[in-house]
């Protein structure tokens, strides 16, 4: 716009409206040096308060040398002193359009304004004026809009996507999305924030970066600068409008009848006016109208004028007579704040109040501040729930155990029993000490809907703990239950459903669970609602659904994300990098896995970074980046065993060994890995790992991947066993069926990999037309695979290269493993040739191929090696 308005001669000037922070300068400025480099002369002027005191002050770098255009009075002569200064321009441009920019255009005198207009009207001046958002438009520019003279263009605060965008372009990588969605909140896309806030955040240590993706660790700092820009913002502002900022600052938000009252008349409509607060009519509630003010304000506050408004609007509260509820926790938050000691009753009450609004941290502040001869069993079980999700699992499990030694109901000892094996299972990794919780807690809880539930969390342990063989044969002896204990056993029997192979079933449970839990409420003891639908997405992975599952998962994580929910943010992340590997997706997969290994090492939940590591040097594995992959199994290492997904958590260490060329170890662990699967119920990760076995070796096993196709209801496993037993065959119409599958799952890798291994089969079998058709899919179903590098792509490489000039077998294997960078005597030892033979394969391969050396092998074969 700036460029066609300055190239057309008849446009006076682009004004830029917006709000402060949200980029006017930077957007003149960037204006102006592209017209210098045009040719274009460029100046600068800008309006304050101070210059607005001094006629002409603004603009003084404009006027001529000498003061001309002095009347017979001795009174400057505004016409003469324009004309003057156009004349001089002029001459000092050489006849050049000179562009100024007019920065804070209405803090500009009346003279300035008059003389800017006067040389935009004689075409002297293309003038670039930025305006704040509330701030009166000078005449100048309101009457060149009117006269069509005026591009305008109006900036607004980033969106919450472009915000993820600039954090990652900024960041050089990703950012969590529970970060991402704090840098927001806090900012509300305004760019000036948002940087201030960043460079802070990395300043004190909050943001930390791991394998590759942002973190926030600790709350975003209120730096030094960010104080300046707030206070730059609201330091003119008169005492009484000052204290309503500060009151709002510290107890938002205040009803707007008694604000009415106790500020002077005007105050809030010129607040309001200015933009610094907002009034929800309806809910006759006032806010600061930027979340990060209030932050700011209160930094900036001395403590004890902070105290005194805290303990004035508590004691006004209670004179007001509020009923229990919200108005009870503002006025216990209140005085905590102010250094005072509430009931504890009232602060029990307020946890009960934060607990539902999953606001763990004020849950832990509100009843570490209940003296301990008050603490009873249900408080107990609020600090001991909060202490969980807050990663103190070691805290949790004393004040946990204390809870089950007071005097408690049925209830209430079932809530502590199963709390408390859930922290003994998740945070502290001891399953065996979870089910003798569960044991224990029955000879306390024998009503039969409690009861009840305590078996279906002995199925959960089981579940969660690798075995769901043994869950599903424990919820075989529940009834349907209440409906918490519906909610209770569909978090364990939909995953250990799926895991069985019946992922119909295991979808409809998740569906029903989340449906009873929703309706239930989000009550102490049970996971978070959306762990029902982490679990949907689980079982649409499994049954083959992959594009269903991305849906669902990206969905639940953005919600999770702006609940701030750790476990479940870091099973969204595990199970979306699952149906990125599956995909084919490596780079979103290895994103996915490393923001999962991060929340969990940040939240302190051992078991999920272990499974989120494994599927991180997975990841690292099949990109082909063998030391990424055994950095992450070193990281492994040092986390406690996690039985959950335990099978599948081998896949890492069996591709790790492939991408290190350890063939033979990478075989071994496949197998070991399927045999633990098969014995423990993990039909659909058996076949997963019988099929990459076969991917990686060429092993046969399409008898045993027969059988679980027939076991299980998952078009992936079917799939899986179609391909082996058209690998088998070596029928090039049977393995474009199989890629057929694949790419109707959206299996792409696996897709590329089949149709590979039907383009061999028909180049064998003298079919060079479909052979020809069947590579060509091949390869571009690969090159949407994000950089895969799988022994499956390997060998598409070298029938790309063989359809070109086509090698014997021997020769492919000799080039093969010397493109590895394997030396002859090694590949003579593995071949069982001589290092004559082997050098001899790979001077006519050099030939056949174009090369002259093992250098050009890998580009020969393809980039994918």
């Amino acid at each position: 716009m700036f460029e066609r308005a300055l190239g057309s001669g008849e446009r006076a000037g682009l004004v830029i409206y917006g709000r402060a922070g949200v980029g006017k300068t930077r957007l003149a400025d960037e204006c102006a040096d592209q017209a210098a480099a045009s040719g274009h002369p460029a100046q600068r002027v800008a309006g304050s308060r101070t210059t607005a005191l001094l006629p002409l002050g603004g603009v003084a770098a404009l006027l001529p040398d000498g003061l001309g255009g002095l009347g017979p009075d001795g009174q400057v002569n505004p016409v003469a002193l324009f004309e003057q200064t156009r004349q001089a321009l002029h001459e000092r441009h050489r006849g050049r359009r000179l562009v100024i920019v007019a920065d804070d255009v209405a803090l500009l005198d009346a003279a300035s304004l008059a003389l800017l207009g006067y040389l935009a009207a004689q075409r002297s001046i293309f003038l670039i004026a930025t305006v704040r958002t509330g701030e009166p438009v000078p005449d100048l520019l309101t009457d060149l809009w009117r006269d069509g003279r005026l591009e305008r263009v109006d900036l607004h605060d980033l969106s919450r996507a472009h915000v993820d965008t600039l954090l990652h372009l900024a960041l050089g990588g990703p950012i969590e999305g529970g970060a991402g969605r704090e840098f927001w909140e806090a900012t509300r896309g305004n760019p000036l924030y948002l940087h201030e806030l960043t460079l802070g955040a990395l300043d004190s240590g909050a943001l930390v970066e791991r394998s590759g993706v942002w973190h926030l660790e600790d709350f975003l700092p209120a730096t030094s600068r960010l104080l300046d820009l707030v206070e730059q913002r609201i330091g003119g502002l008169p005492a009484e409008a000052r204290s309503v900022v500060e009151l709002l600052a510290l107890c938002q938000p205040v009803e707007l009848g008694y604000l009415e009252t106790a500020a002077p008349a005007g105050v809030l409509e010129s607040l309001e006016r200015a933009g610094l607060v907002t009034i929800a009519v309806a809910e006759a509630q006032v806010r600061l109208a930027h979340p990060l003010h209030a932050r700011v304000v209160r930094a900036a506050m001395p403590k004890l004028r902070a105290r005194a408004v805290l303990l004035a609007q508590a004691e006004r509260l209670e004179a007001a007579g509020s009923a229990p509820g919200p108005a009870e926790l503002r006025i216990a938050v209140w005085r905590l704040d102010a250094g005072a000691q509430p009931d504890p009753a009232v602060l029990a009450r307020g946890a009960h109040l934060a607990r539902y609004a999953h606001d763990f941290r004020m849950v832990r502040r509100l009843m570490e501040a209940v003296p301990g001869e008050d603490l009873d069993a249900v408080g107990a079980l609020l600090l001991g729930e909060a202490l969980y999700e807050l990663g103190a699992f070691d805290a949790s499990e004393r004040v946990l155990a204390l809870g089950q030694e007071l005097p408690r109901s049925e209830h209430t000892a079932l809530l502590l029993a199963v709390t408390r094996a859930k922290n003994a299972q998740w945070g502290l990794c001891q399953p065996e000490k979870a089910l003798a919780i569960n044991a224990a807690a029955r000879a306390v809880v024998t009503s039969p809907p409690l009861a009840e539930e305590l078996v279906a969390d002995e199925a959960s342990v089981l579940t969660f703990s690798g075995q769901p063989d043994r869950a599903l044969a424990v919820l075989g002896r529940t009834t349907s239950g209440d409906q918490r204990a519906r909610a209770v056993r569909a978090i364990a029997g939909a995953v250990a459903l799926a895991s069985a192979g019946r992922t119909a079933e295991a979808l409809a449970l998740a569906r029903d669970g989340h449906a009873d839990h929703v309706a239930l409420g989000d009550e102490p003891g049970i996971a978070h609602p959306a762990m029902h639908v982490v679990n949907q997405v689980f079982a649409l992975t499994e049954a083959g659904r992959l594009a269903e599952a991305e849906q669902v998962g990206r969905a639940g994580a953005e919600i999770v994300a702006s609940q701030r929910v750790p476990i479940a943010q870091i099973w969204f992340a595990i199970n979306l990098g699952r149906v990125a590997i599956l995909q084919g997706r490596l780079t979103t997969a290895r994103r996915c896995y490393a923001e999962a290994a991060g929340l969990a090492q940040s939240s302190r939940f051992a078991g999920s970074r272990r499974v989120a590591l494994s599927g991180l040097a997975l990841a690292h594995a099949m990109l082909g980046e063998p030391d990424a992959a055994a950095q992450a199994l070193a990281e492994r290492a040092a986390v406690p065993p996690f039985g959950f997904l335990g099978p599948e958590q081998r896949l890492a260490d069996a591709w790790a060994a492939s991408a290190a060329r350890r063939p033979a170890e990478s075989a071994e662990a496949f197998r070991a890995a399927a045999a633990e699967a098969a014995a423990t119920g993990h039909r659909v990760t058996e076949s997963w790992l019988l099929h990459d076995l076969m991917r990686t070796s060429g092993e046969d096993v399409s008898a045993r991947l027969s059988e679980l196709a027939s076991a299980c209801d998952s078009q992936l496993v079917s799939a899986r066993a179609r391909h082996a037993a058209a690998a088998r065959a070596r029928g090039g119409a049977e393995l474009s069926g199989a890629a057929d599958d694949f790419e109707s799952l959206g299996a792409l890798l696996l897709a590329a990999e089949a149709a590979g291994g039907a383009a061999d089969a028909f180049g064998r079998a003298g079919d060079r037309r479909a052979a020809t058709a069947a590579l060509r899919r091949s390869t571009a179903l690969a090159a949407a695979c994000e950089g895969a590098n799988t022994p499956g792509l390997l060998h598409l490489a070298t029938v790309n290269a063989a359809a070109a000039d086509p090698l014997s077998g021997r020769e492919r294997e000799v080039v093969l493993l010397a493109a590895t960078g394997m030396a002859s005597k090694d590949i003579a030892e593995r071949l069982y040739l001589s290092v004559r033979t082997v050098n001899n394969h790979l001077q006519h391969a050099y030939a056949k191929l174009g090369v002259t050396s093992r250098a050009g092998l890998t580009q020969a074969l393809g980039s994918t090696l």
